[in-house]
């Protein structure tokens, strides 16, 4: 799949191309910069943006437009919970560090060219705290009668941003059966990755909501 990577900067980050060779980076963006040029096929477009942008949502609404299906990844320079959340509200698939590791920018290519959301664990933390604090407990109990108990257990630890290795260690198992379960957690709730897991267990969204928005 095609990366494409567009900036407010004169100048691309070296660690963009050192990710991957072939990108195609595109520079001094602002909300109103258009690129009639965009390519047809589905991309990951990297969206680089300043920081306190006061445009935030504008200039991730142009580039939803004009690259239009392709999952958009927001790069900041200084990542905040603030911003991420106007991000996602924003229609953004994802959110990193401008300063990435070459390495992990491939992950996060990876992971939205499945149609999954990248949040970040330090974000994925505070959001889904924040999250659990306002949970219903009808809605949360209803939707983990549907597992087990260790798959409860499961999708509790993840719906309160801990990950794999912290499930493992809490529940004495391995990573390798924390996945396994995840898988079937997925299945049976009809979810598609962590975050939307988190939601469905903290009543921000219904299992049926998930079934609605997840193509087959």
């Amino acid at each position: 799949m095609k990366q494409i990577f567009i900036s407010y900067r004169a100048q691309a980050l070296p660690r963009w191309r050192e990710a991957f060779i072939d990108a195609d980076i595109r520079l001094n963006f602002d909300s109103s910069t258009t690129f009639p040029e965009m390519p047809s096929e589905k991309s990951v477009v990297w969206l680089h943006v300043p920081p306190e942008s006061e445009d935030l949502a504008k200039r991730i609404g142009n580039v939803r437009y004009m690259a239009s299906g392709s999952p958009v990844v927001v790069l900041s320079n200084l990542p905040s919970e603030a911003e991420g959340l106007e991000v996602f509200a924003a229609g953004a698939s994802g959110y990193c560090n401008a300063l990435a590791i070459p390495e992990l920018l491939r992950q996060v290519a990876a992971v939205v060219a499945q149609g999954g959301l990248w949040v970040g664990q330090d974000l994925v933390k505070r959001l889904f705290g924040g999250m659990s604090d306002h949970a219903t407990p009808a809605v949360t109990a209803q939707t983990l009668a549907e597992l087990s108990a260790r798959e409860a257990q499961v999708a509790q630890a993840v719906a309160r941003g801990a990950t794999n290795k912290e499930i493992a260690r809490a529940l004495n198992i391995t990573e390798r059966t924390v996945k396994a379960h995840l898988s079937a957690i997925f299945e049976k709730l009809n979810v598609r990755d962590r975050l939307q897991l988190s939601l469905v267990v903290n009543g921000v969204e219904s299992p049926s909501d998930q079934h609605n928005n997840i193509s087959t």
